[in-house]
């Protein structure tokens, strides 16, 4: 199960400001959280995002095409769209960053989130922000001291506009 919350923080504009209607992000920070026993639990990758018509994020009951959950009989998501926030993790591995592989299938390690309904009011509707998303760092399987990993990220808008992919720069933890 895995644990998140998106906390936004919308920057006031007291000028019209013009940004281009497909999403930008850009990485911000990441840093993880310890638990009782010393070890990292939890992880807050924090990005930055500009959209030109403000059209981030989707209501509880946005549900409908293109936005409706379709499902498959394994219970995977075939709609690209339900969820508008996608990380995927990799780690290191002999030098090199690979998607991690869950054990007796050809299924990776990926994080799928909606984003909530950002739109301001009024009529201009550019925005710019943070969003702040609480993941837990890293498959449960591995067993190694310390892990180095890197989290690749795109989200989509309402518009279906896919913005730039980014990712993090190498993050150690402790597990």
């Amino acid at each position: 199960m895995l644990l998140f919350c998106f906390f936004v923080l919308i920057g006031a504009c007291k000028e019209k400001e013009i940004y281009p209607a497909i999403p930008s992000i850009q990485y911000k920070s990441a840093y993880f959280i310890s638990g009782s026993n010393g070890k990292d639990s939890l992880m807050k990758l924090i990005f930055t995002f500009k959209d030109g018509d403000g059209d981030i994020g989707l209501k509880n009951e946005d549900t409908l095409s293109p936005f409706n959950p379709v499902f498959d009989s394994t219970n995977k998501s075939l709609n690209p769209y339900y969820f508008n926030l996608y990380v995927n993790y990799t780690h290191k591995i002999n030098g090199v960053f690979e998607p991690f592989i869950f054990p007796f299938t050809t299924d990776s390690l990926n994080y799928q989130y909606r984003i909530q309904y950002l739109t301001p009011d009024g009529r201009h509707k550019a925005i710019r922000g943070d969003i702040e998303v609480m993941l837990v760092p890293a498959p449960i399987f591995s067993t190694a001291i310390y892990d180095t990993a890197k989290y690749s990220f795109y989200i989509y808008d309402r518009a279906l506009n896919k913005s730039n992919n980014t990712e993090t720069p190498p993050l150690v933890w402790r597990r």
